[in-house]
């Protein structure tokens, strides 16, 4: 009985110090010139909205290239990587936008311009699954295809929200 009470005790002494650690190696989705771009912009909105939307775009770009690749080994952990890192992006876009309407900022401009963007999104990740599902290389496709689902739904709660903002702040939103 002891000995379990020990192991326990060290147990709740270690476990909160490996939080942090596993923190550290989070990937970042963003390369250092990016965050500081965006650091750079973070009192300009439409600016800092306008880089989100670019970076988020390149990811995608990522993915696309990356699925079109003719060496298959590796080629489905790639895909989810940058599928991940497209989501996250896209959440943060998200985050973004929700900062600027607590501080009251008119985001109309911007708004249109995401909403443009994230149809574009939809898309481009309909074309991703359809490849996907129609390849040679089924265990491949299994790989990412959680994450792609999981991008897919980012996408389309980001644009329900932009576009019931961009409603709010009285904007003509872009119809289904």
């Amino acid at each position: 009985m002891k000995l379990l009470t020990k192991a326990v005790l060290v147990l709740c002494c270690v476990l909160p110090l490996c939080a942090p650690l596993a923190a550290q190696y989070q990937r970042d989705p963003l390369n250092d010139m990016e965050a500081d771009q965006l650091r750079d912009a973070s009192q300009e909105p439409y600016k800092r909205i306008k880089l989100m939307i670019k970076f988020t775009s390149e990811r995608l770009d990522t993915a696309e290239a990356t699925q079109k690749e003719s060496e298959p080994r590796g080629r489905g952990q790639r895909v989810h990587d940058a599928l991940e890192d497209f989501r996250s992006l896209v959440d943060e876009l998200d985050d973004n936008i929700d900062d600027y309407v607590d501080k009251q900022q008119d985001l109309r401009k911007a708004l249109k311009e995401v909403v443009d963007a994230e149809e574009g999104f939809d898309k481009r990740l309909k074309a991703i699954q359809e490849r996907g599902e129609q390849s040679k290389f089924p265990e491949e496709y299994k790989q990412y295809s959680f994450t792609l689902q999981d991008a897919q739904d980012a996408v389309n709660l980001s644009l329900e929200d932009a576009r019931k903002t961009l409603e709010q702040q009285g904007g003509a939103g872009s119809k289904k």
